[in-house]
């Protein structure tokens, strides 16, 4: 009889829905850049929502094609590509490897992220919001292309040449899957 006051809530397995954007910026000698990756990603999560509100992460990995990722600019892309050795390594991946804390509509995680074949421990700060059984997670991170062994993209025989400081910007949401 107890038991019957305290709502038992469960795991329950998402996929990341096509409401997704993942922005890569960064500056060059001439001017800054971005570049957009809005399909092709896929992810999945092991979340609990009580009441409307986050309260544990098991799980969460994400997977981004490198291709996704566009410029606007069919040359920049070119450059990009093959500076992250798309060739030999065609996905940026994410895997969550610790949830550290969950505060009002902040999480602090930690997870591994993987660049062009090279792996890095990353903290992670995000906000989220839910809609219904959805939650959609927004956050900034900035990161170096040395921290991934990536010899940042030149152009033009070199005159043209891209800073070694990115910020990656994401907007992702997850749906429970059917």
């Amino acid at each position: 009889m107890l038991l019957m006051w305290f709502p038992s809530f469960g795991q329950q397995s998402y996929s990341l829905s096509s409401a997704q954007q993942f922005t890569v910026a960064g500056t060059s000698t001439i001017h800054d850049w971005e570049m957009v990756a809005k399909v092709g990603s896929t992810g999945a999560a092991q979340l609990s929502l009580e009441n409307g509100r986050l309260s544990k992460i098991t799980s969460l990995n994400l997977v981004i094609p490198v291709k996704s990722l566009k410029s606007g600019k069919g040359s920049m892309d070119n450059n990009a590509y093959e500076a992250l050795i798309e060739k030999k390594h065609p996905t940026i991946k994410f895997e969550m490897t610790e949830c550290i804390a969950i505060t009002g509509n902040v999480v602090k995680t930690k997870g591994k992220l993987t660049i062009a074949g090279t792996s890095q421990i990353i903290p992670l700060e995000v906000t989220y919001s839910t809609s219904g059984n959805s939650i959609k997670f927004t956050g900034t991170h900035a990161i170096l292309f040395s921290d991934f062994n990536i010899e940042a993209p030149t152009a033009v025989f070199g005159t043209i040449k891209t800073g070694n400081e990115l910020t990656l910007v994401f907007e992702t949401s997850f749906s429970p899957k059917n």
